[in-house]
């Protein structure tokens, strides 16, 4: 059909007037919606439902930057300097060590809080007490190891959740943001506790190598600190990660983690860093760090839960520079440690004497052999075994 110009024209929405001719209506069922609709109402509650989570977890941390903050965002570095009198060079240098992104010198980002922590500092540099590489050295240790702790922290807390209360990983997420404000005052005395207990622990230390040095009359002042350094891998760890879901590997190496950290402990050792299936710690006497590596052989050993581990252990000088110790004997601990075979700790000869000389009998080489080690060359190796020494006694 078509109207006096030609042009086409739309049927009459409202039907022919003759019954018979028109469509009869389709009502649809109760409860039914066309696919169509039904898909597009599904969408839209999904969106919803993100939406109000993506509210729910904008309101918890902000909640929880107040609480952490304590205080709004007020200062840029510019203000800092201007107004604290702190140097803006001085507050680059301290937010860079501490791990955050660079800002620049007009954005508005630092409390009050910030401006007092800052200027604390910064005030025993321009007052000569410490120089400006030991503020950046002292800054970077802070940054890097509370930004460990706040990760640990906050990922034991979501496993917690995960484990005992089933929920899944952005649920787990969710109710650690509401736990973190709530737990705040115990972390924090329990931060600042550990911290006061492990520094007293270093200061001991450090008097009692005053008095020894003093006492032998040996200063070396290139690798100053005799200490037993030792290294705990797991093997074949790759070709397990690539059997196992993310969460399973998670536990195998948190399990691995636990029982060496309460080995070392327990035997009076340290440890110094961990890197994802190798742990690395400290022993200040040969046999403590013979104790430690061999009970740790022999725990895994028993753990039908744990692949095997090797061990490398060195007795010797090194230094000690941003938690961490460097030197020869170091690299020979490592080095041993990565020919190692499974469930084995491989020493060097001068290690395995000087074990013997501290506790004759408590250890037995259980095979010698000259071996080749990349970037050292030929060292004659020693597999040491328990002698007469009773296991540690872990208290469990």
């Amino acid at each position: 059909m078509t109207d006096p110009h030609g042009a086409p024209q739309q049927p009459d929405q409202t039907g022919s007037g003759d019954p018979a001719s028109d469509p009869v209506p389709v009502q649809p069922a109760p409860g039914f919606a066309p696919f169509g609709t039904a898909l597009q109402d599904s969408e839209a509650e999904d969106i919803a439902s993100l939406n109000r989570r993506f509210a729910s977890v904008r309101r918890s941390v902000g909640a929880l930057e107040r609480v952490l903050l304590q205080g709004t965002r007020e200062f840029s570095r510019r203000d800092l300097a201007e107004q604290q009198g702190i140097p803006e060079r001085l507050v680059a240098t301290y937010w860079r060590s501490l791990g955050f992104t660079p800002v620049d010198e007009d954005t508005v980002v630092f409390t009050e809080e910030d401006a007092y922590a800052i200027g604390d500092l910064v005030a025993i540099v321009e007052d000569g007490t410490l120089s400006e590489r030991a503020f950046t050295s002292m800054s970077r240790g802070l940054g890097y190891h509370m930004g460990r702790l706040a990760m640990w922290i906050t990922e034991a807390l979501v496993d917690e959740s995960k484990s005992t209360l089933g929920m899944d990983d952005a649920a787990a997420r969710e109710h650690m943001l509401e736990m973190i404000p709530q737990m705040l005052e115990t972390l924090e005395t329990q931060v600042l506790y550990t911290f006061r207990r492990q520094l007293a622990a270093y200061a001991a230390r450090a008097g009692s190598e005053v008095l020894q040095a003093s006492e032998s009359g040996h200063h070396d002042e290139v690798f100053p600190l005799h200490r037993a350094v030792g290294f705990a891998d797991l093997v074949q760890f790759t070709r397990l990660s690539r059997t196992l879901g993310g969460a399973e590997l998670a536990d195998v190496v948190g399990h691995f983690e636990v029982l060496c950290r309460d080995i070392i402990s327990v035997g009076g050792g340290r440890v110094v860093k961990t890197v994802g299936d190798e742990i690395m710690f400290l022993a200040d006497t040969p046999e403590d760090g013979a104790q430690i590596a061999v009970s740790i052989a022999e725990a895994l050993a028993a753990d039908p839960d744990l692949p095997p581990v090797r061990l490398g252990l060195c007795w010797g000088s090194m230094f000690s520079r941003y938690g961490d110790v460097f030197g020869p004997t170091v690299n020979l601990a490592a080095r041993l440690e990565s020919v190692a075979e499974q469930g084995t700790v491989l020493v060097d000869a001068e290690t395995a004497e000087a074990v013997a000389r501290a506790l004759p009998g408590g250890f037995r080489e259980a095979r010698r052999a000259e071996i080749e080690l990349h970037g050292i060359g030929p060292v004659d190796s020693v597999v040491l075994e328990r002698g007469t020494l009773a296991p540690l006694d872990m208290g469990l």
